[in-house]
């Protein structure tokens, strides 16, 4: 049985997923807790929000505090100060055009956390060449989807990565608006799993790690 938030996942992100070219119909499955795997990579999405890590669920807590009247918090609202203990693995992508595929968009900041993971600052680079071509596609369907429905979303994956041969990562994107309402700017927070917390991430278990970034 899928939960509300499950529901309206399939009926909306999944359907924004479901066209883009890349992800097809052999490359999508669900996972255990509802979870959508982008195939090959051992990468799931989960805008279900089914945070296991205290450390972003206290990202979100932030994120949703900066709303006002309902509207998305923009750039303005983040003040670096007041995340200071997250800054090591926060990330920064500028959006544009309209979102739909991985040159729409480039990394504007990185913490040294998320720099010791990828193994160099990946700062003003594009989606597609920070990653190879299937994983900037599907990563970019994902964040199409964020920027569409302008809903946060969480993720987590296991990969080969340069700072770390056996990456297992959870982390959190949020949408960010300009003054016009449109998602401009998605601000993520990466954590690395705990030891302790792996039992929680069954599906990554089940995969083969694959390297994604180079």
């Amino acid at each position: 049985m899928f939960t509300p938030a499950q529901k309206r996942f399939n009926k909306n992100d999944g359907c924004t997923l479901s066209k883009h070219p890349t992800v097809t119909k052999g490359v999508r499955k669900m996972g255990n807790n509802g979870a959508l795997q982008l195939r090959p990579l051992n990468l799931f999405i989960d805008p279900t929000l089914q945070i296991i890590d205290p450390r972003l669920g206290d990202m979100l807590a932030y994120w949703k505090a900066k709303r006002q009247g309902g509207q998305l918090p923009g750039r303005a609202d983040v003040s670096p100060a007041e995340l200071v203990s997250h800054l090591p693995r926060l990330a920064l992508l500028n959006v544009t055009g309209e979102g739909r595929d991985a040159a729409s968009f480039n990394v504007r900041l990185s913490g040294t956390g998320i720099d010791d993971l990828l193994g160099h600052d990946h700062r003003g680079q594009r989606l597609d060449e920070l990653l190879p071509g299937t994983p900037a596609k599907l990563v970019a369907a994902a964040l199409t989807a964020l920027v569409t429905h302008k809903r946060p979303m969480r993720f987590f994956a296991q990969a080969r990565l340069p700072g770390n041969p056996q990456a297992a990562v959870e982390g959190i994107a949020l949408p960010l608006v300009d003054e016009q309402g449109n998602v401009n700017m998605v601000l993520l927070e990466t954590v690395s799993i705990r030891r302790a917390d792996m039992p929680k991430f069954t599906e990554l278990r089940q995969e083969n790690l694959a390297a994604v970034a180079s």
